[in-house]
């Protein structure tokens, strides 16, 4: 199953999102979602 949304805190480590920029958020945001889309259909998906 694929999560649609998901809190960034329950996958960072020695680190809370509040101490990120808004910038920093999303691009982890963004690799982790890239992530698990790659784990759910099994194959590496190139970036656009």
């Amino acid at each position: 199953m694929l999560l649609k949304e998901f809190d960034l805190k329950h996958y960072m480590f020695h680190t809370k999102p509040e101490d990120l920029t808004e910038t920093e958020r999303q691009e982890i945001t963004a690799a982790l979602w890239k992530e698990m889309r790659e784990i759910y259909y099994g194959r590496n998906i190139s970036a656009v």
